[in-house]
């Protein structure tokens, strides 16, 4: 049973597999509240910087996306005339080699020290960092706390680690000065409900603030080639997905009109050219093999030459509700002098 079957599905098996998990998750929110309660009094020291430090994170495993998220920060850092670094944990090359595409010649630097990131940021002339999954490092001090939520993921029953996919206690979002609800395809009215339930907690003060992760265009992985997404329309795809909410990827993709062949792998999951030799056998009869940026960055090193071509959705991050928050937000980073009469 893979963890999203463990965490979300309401068969009779994922049920029983849950409940057995629940006791190892009372352990594991002991560890998470004792550690919380020692940086909250002080007792664990956090670093502060001398750069504005925008940390963008989550309270869940994976797939809301941080990546793309960060990167459009850096991106309205950048038209603002500052000089932005990524910071990050670094779980493999896709993602660094990602945001090296996404905002080329932006430092990333990628590290288990966030506060040795930092100070590396500054000493390569950045006067802001993005730290992408930086919520619970919380000895590397932020300016900027914004925590993701998946419209897609969203319930309000989830458990902890093993149990489900909750990294912390729901509570744990008081701390947030943002809250982002990413949006890949849930419908309108589904996101609607999300940003009630979390305006209703009781854990929440954070303006809320939606994000619209849309397929931008369908392009080619190895040979640079840009086609529309309306060419998906009506044929057979063989979609590739190792990422954290590989679901929400090949719903894109339904709703783009093709005909979607799954193919799932672990996030971060590390493709051999065994993988790749495989996936094009797998590819016959398909008129097209579509898999996520990410996944694109590691699948083009090993893709067999002269074979069927690899294409990847490229996405768009567009915020249809709280973009003056956004805004605010970001400008609070770098007060102005104040001037001496």
């Amino acid at each position: 049973m893979n963890p999203d079957e463990l965490w979300y599905a309401q068969t009779v098996g994922a049920r029983v597999a849950r409940a057995l998990a629940v006791p190892p998750s009372w352990l594991y929110r002991a560890i998470v509240s004792v550690r919380n309660a020692m940086y909250d009094r002080g007792v664990m020291r956090v670093r502060r910087s001398e750069l504005p430090v925008v940390s963008v994170g989550n309270v869940t495993v994976g797939g809301t996306g941080k990546t793309p998220i960060s990167a459009y920060l850096v991106g309205e850092l950048v038209a603002s005339g500052h000089r932005p670094a990524v910071v990050m944990r670094g779980y493999g090359d896709d993602e660094l080699h990602l945001h090296a595409r996404l905002n080329p010649g932006i430092p990333v630097i990628t590290g288990a020290d966030r506060v040795a990131g930092i100070k590396a940021a500054a000493k390569q002339g950045a006067d802001v960092v993005v730290m992408d999954d930086g919520f619970q490092h919380r000895r590397a001090g932020r300016s900027l706390d914004i925590v993701l939520i998946s419209a897609e993921k969203w319930r309000p029953d989830l458990n902890l680690l093993p149990a489900g996919p909750l990294r912390e206690p729901l509570s744990s979002l008081r701390r947030a000065d943002l809250i982002v609800v990413t949006q890949k395809s849930a419908s309108d009215d589904d996101v609607a409900a999300v940003v009630r339930a979390i305006h209703a907690s009781p854990h929440v003060s954070a303006g809320v603030v939606v994000a619209l992760l849309a397929p931008r265009a369908l392009e080619s992985a190895i040979g640079g080639e840009t086609r529309a997404l309306q060419q998906l329309s009506g044929e057979r795809v063989l979609a590739i997905a190792g990422i954290g909410d590989p679901a929400s990827f090949f719903s894109q993709l339904r709703q783009l009109g093709a005909r979607v062949t799954e193919r799932r792998f672990r996030d971060h999951y590390q493709y051999s050219a065994q993988d790749a030799r495989q996936l094009v056998r797998e590819s016959a009869g398909h008129k097209y093999v579509v898999t996520t940026e990410k996944d694109a960055v590691k699948l083009s090193t090993v893709w067999p030459a002269k074979s069927t071509e690899l294409w990847y959705l490229s996405q768009a991050v567009r915020l249809t509700q709280g973009t003056s928050l956004v805004a605010a937000a970001l400008a609070k980073l770098f007060p102005r002098a104040t001037s001496i009469a």
